[in-house]
């Protein structure tokens, strides 16, 4: 299973996160461009528990409808953005995660093992929850 699906069609900036994603033990899978995210997302609703995407991923679908079906797909995906335009802090959804490039790819990594360590934790007590229950 991969972890984390990073969405970014810079290829040094992919992979510069993919690197830092890496070095922290996060196992990810990159996509180039927003076809191969789809593609890669309609594959394996459920492989991902995160998704980092560029918000402008040149021609195709921009990551906000990335995110849109990745969350249609798998409704308990996490979502992060990543984003050179300031423009795009003002469209996204509510309470979005944005980072702003430049970032240092060693924080985003950081703020995404967070992510994954909640999201471990939260099924770990509810698997425990389950098994309590005789489920």
């Amino acid at each position: 299973m991969n972890n984390v699906l990073l969405v970014e069609d810079e290829i040094i900036i992919a992979g510069g996160v993919e690197g830092a994603f890496r070095d922290k033990g996060i196992e990810v899978l990159a996509a180039h461009s927003s076809g191969e995210a789809l593609r890669r997302l309609e594959a394996e609703p459920r492989s991902f528990l995160v998704l980092v995407t560029d918000i402008n991923l040149g021609s195709g679908a921009d990551g906000f409808f990335v995110a849109a079906r990745a969350r249609a797909l798998n409704p308990e995906i996490h979502v992060v953005y990543i984003t050179g335009r300031r423009e795009n802090v003002e469209t996204a959804e509510d309470n979005a995660q944005i980072w702003l490039k430049p970032f240092d790819a060693d924080d985003l990594a950081h703020k995404v093992n967070d992510l994954l360590r909640s999201e471990r934790s939260l099924r770990d007590l509810n698997g425990a929850t389950q098994r309590a229950a005789g489920r």
